[in-house]
C-alpha cells in the first residue's frame, strides 16, 4: 500500500496540490519563528528584500515582495513602529520615500534568517543535501519561468533570492553530514 501511495503522489496533475501542502508547511514553520518577534511572513519578506537589495522606494518594495501597495503601507507602518525600518524622503523626488532597514532591522534580519534556516532544515529533513539543492534549483526555475510568462521579468530575480537561503542550507547540511557520517539509506525512486 505504501508503494502505491508514493506513486500516486508523483502524478503530474498533483503537482499544484503537493506544492500547496509544502508551502503551507513552510509558512507554518516560519510563523512559529516569526510570531514571538512580532513579525509576519509578509513583514519578513520586506526585511529580506531590504537586506538583500538595499533601500528602495515603497512601490519597488511592493513589487519585489508581491504585496499590494495599500497593504504595503500598513505593513511598513507596523515595521516602523517596531523600529525595524525607516522612511527617508527621497532627495530626488520629494513625493517619494526610500525605505531603509534600521540597525535593529538589520540585527533582527540576521537573527531571524538563522532561525528560519533551522526551520527549513526541519521541513527538508527527508531530503539529503544534493536533493535540497536540486529542489531549490527547480523551484527557482519554475518561479522565474512563471514571472517571465506573466510579463514581469523584474520579479524573476525575486524567486532566486528567496531560494538562496535553501542553497546555503543545502551546503551547511552537506558539511554537517560529512562530519557526522550518517549511514546512507536506500531510496525508492
Amino acid at each position: 500500500m505504501e508503494r502505491k501511495h508514493t506513486r500516486a503522489a508523483r502524478k503530474p496533475e498533483r503537482i499544484g496540490q503537493l506544492l500547496t501542502v509544502a508551502a503551507a508547511a513552510a509558512q507554518s514553520l516560519a510563523r512559529e519563528r516569526l510570531r514571538p518577534l512580532g513579525l509576519t511572513p509578509r513583514g519578513w519578506a520586506v526585511l529580506s528584500a531590504l537586506a538583500e537589495g538595499g533601500p528602495r522606494p515603497q512601490i519597488d518594495l511592493a513589487t519585489a515582495t508581491g504585496t499590494d501597495r495599500t497593504v504595503m503601507t500598513y505593513l511598513l507602518d507596523d515595521l516602523e513602529r517596531q523600529d525595524l525600518i525607516e522612511r527617508v524622503r527621497d532627495p530626488s523626488d520629494r513625493r517619494s520615500y526610500q525605505i531603509h532597514l534600521t540597525r535593529r532591522g538589520e540585527e533582527t534580519h540576521r537573527r531571524v534568517a538563522s532561525d528560519l534556516a533551522a526551520q527549513a532544515d526541519t521541513l527538508l529533513r527527508p531530503l539529503d543535501a544534493p536533493e535540497r539543492q536540486r529542489l531549490a534549483d527547480l523551484l527557482a526555475r519554475v518561479a522565474d519561468g512563471w514571472a517571465v510568462r506573466q510579463g514581469t521579468p523584474a520579479l524573476a530575480a525575486r524567486s532566486s533570492q528567496a531560494l538562496a537561503a535553501l542553497d546555503a542550507l543545502a551546503g551547511a547540511e552537506s558539511r554537517t553530514r560529512r562530519r557526522t557520517r550518517r549511514p546512507t539509506r536506500s531510496r525508492v525512486v
